[in-house]
Parts: structure tokens; C-alpha cells; sequence
């Protein structure tokens, strides 16, 4: 009871400081993006996982199709100091970390594109291009750079239907 009374009373006052009229401050603008849980951890994971587990899951020939393009893939130019190892990405696609979801972010849609439907299709090559436009440390052309974010959303709207469970 000590601790409920304890969390009670922090988040009173978490929600006294944030809701306190500080001029200039608006927590929803001046926040970053934490890309790595956000986007990365969050909707690549996922998406990932869905590709891996649900839409090939039951079709071995294809998982490995995916791993052969994987391994096959030239990466020099994204400096990453080794070939990809298309066994681990699919293998342990419930257990990758940060970094190997910044890969997969930007060789999605070169090997699979003939392995998902089409509008998941879409959906993964929407995510693609977003992940650099959130990663932009400046921004120097403001306007640019929204109606390139907004064209983005808009075909990010595809309805991608996940398959069984989450």
C-alpha cells in the first residue's frame, strides 16, 4: 500500500511539472524523436518479424530466397566493414539488435520485393524512406524537408494486414 501511495504522489507531481506554464516550452516539439526505440526498435522490428515469421514462415523455399539475397547482397557502399549474414537476420529475427535493424532499413527493398504482396511491398519501401528523413541531424531546407516527410505519410497509408499473432 506504501508503494502504490509513493507512485500516486511522483506521478501528482510528474504531472504538476509538466503541466506547468513555462513560456516557450512545448514538450511535444522540443523533444527528439528517440529514433532507436521509435523507429528501428518499433516499426522495423515489427515489420521485420511479420515478414519473417508470418509471410514466410510457412514457405521454407522463400526464407531461404531471402537469405541467399541477404548473403549476395553488395553492401560496400554502406560502409559497414563485412558481408551481411542473411542465416542471422532471418534466423533470429525475434533477437536482432539496433544496428542490424539500421541494415535492414536500407536493404528491405532489395530483397523483398517479390517476397511480400504488394502493398506491404509499399509499405516496407515508405518505411525505408523515412528512416534517413528522421535520422537528419539540421535540417536545412525546412519547407523541403516537410513535403518530403508528408509525401512519405501519405504513401505510408497503404493498409499492410499483418498475419497471425503479434
Amino acid at each position: 500500500m506504501a508503494n502504490t501511495r509513493y507512485f500516486f504522489t511522483f506521478t501528482l507531481c510528474i504531472v504538476h511539472v509538466l503541466n506547468a506554464n513555462i513560456p516557450g516550452l512545448d514538450p511535444h516539439a522540443d523533444t527528439p524523436v528517440e529514433i532507436l526505440h521509435t523507429i528501428l526498435l518499433g516499426f522495423v522490428k515489427y515489420f521485420w518479424r511479420d515478414v519473417v515469421h508470418n509471410q514466410l514462415g510457412t514457405n521454407p523455399p522463400k526464407k531461404e530466397l531471402l537469405k541467399t539475397r541477404l548473403n549476395s547482397l553488395n553492401i560496400s557502399g554502406l560502409q559497414l566493414g563485412q558481408k551481411l549474414s542473411g542465416h542471422t537476420l532471418v534466423q533470429y529475427a525475434g533477437s536482432l539488435t539496433g544496428r542490424d535493424f539500421c541494415i535492414i532499413a536500407q536493404v528491405a527493398p532489395y530483397v523483398l520485393y517479390d517476397l511480400v504482396p504488394a502493398v506491404c511491398f509499399g509499405a516496407w519501401v515508405s518505411l525505408c524512406n523515412l528512416v534517413p528523413l528522421v535520422w537528419q541531424p539540421t535540417i536545412a531546407d525546412v519547407d523541403e524537408y516537410i513535403v518530403s516527410s508528408v509525401d512519405i505519410r501519405c504513401h505510408a497509408s497503404h493498409k499492410c494486414q499483418f498475419s497471425g499473432p503479434s
